[in-house]
């Protein structure tokens, strides 16, 4: 008789976590979760905490999903495209190794059990998880874009006008999105230039969110643009 295997839990569910959809949902929840943590006091510290909690869990299944990444680093010829890949990915995954751990480290609820007994180091906790929460937000956005460079070009290819358009609304948002990373002081954190945030309480959180949201697709056109800089070149092969 063949060897038998339990599903799992996913499996058991229905769940293929292999299919492009499940993979496309995961990060459409990723993106989700990460615009929520950006607004931080204007959603509330226990719920940041239980936001930041979901984040880990679904940021752990991604790579699960993507584990053989890691034994091909060691693979393979390092060309200038993957090289920029690979240095921009390591960068996104050391700031989410810091994230949960500086965040645990200054938790008031979910964690406190681990943060009250070394609350000597809240205080620098803050400041990394704060300034890293900035820089893995670009990164994140630099990331996705650099995944969204193929299928827009397939788009582009397949049915042109559609790709022009959302190329020319990008572009667009992407040039609002300048003004408001600027506006949302996103150097200053990024820098350490400030060690606490600013929030509009009386701000509608519609407008925080899409300025965010501007600077996400900023960051997103910014990874299009490296991985269509860093593309081989076709060789052009002439008839003698």
């Amino acid at each position: 008789m063949p060897a038998m295997t339990l599903p799992s839990g996913f499996q058991a569910l229905g769940i293929d976590m292999t299919s492009k959809k499940t993979r496309l949902t995961l990060d459409i929840a990723m993106t989700v979760v990460l615009m929520a943590l950006m607004a931080y006091s204007l959603i509330g510290e226990l719920f940041h905490e239980v936001a930041g909690t979901l984040m880990l869990v679904l940021f752990t299944v991604h790579h699960v999903l993507n584990r053989k990444w890691y034994p091909a680093l060691f693979k393979g010829r390092y060309t200038a495209r993957r090289m920029v890949i690979t240095v921009a990915d390591m960068l996104l995954l050391l700031s989410m190794i810091l994230q949960p751990v500086s965040g645990i480290l200054m938790s008031k609820y979910l964690y406190a059990f681990v943060s009250d007994p070394l609350s000597g180091a809240s205080a620098a906790a803050r400041e990394i998880h704060m300034m890293v929460a900035y820089w893995s937000f670009v990164l994140m956005s630099i990331h996705a874009g650099m995944h969204l460079h193929t299928p827009l070009k397939k788009l582009i290819n397949n049915k042109r006008q559609t790709g022009i358009i959302v190329c020319i609304l990008s572009s667009a948002v992407s040039l609002y999105g300048i003004f408001a990373f600027a506006k949302r002081l996103f150097p200053h954190y990024m820098f350490r230039r400030t060690v606490f945030a600013f929030f509009d309480f009386g701000e509608p959180i519609v407008f925080f969110l899409l300025d965010y949201a501007a600077v996400m697709v900023l960051f997103a056109a910014v990874g299009i643009l490296i991985m269509r800089l860093t593309e081989p070149k076709k060789r052009v092969v002439t008839a003698e």
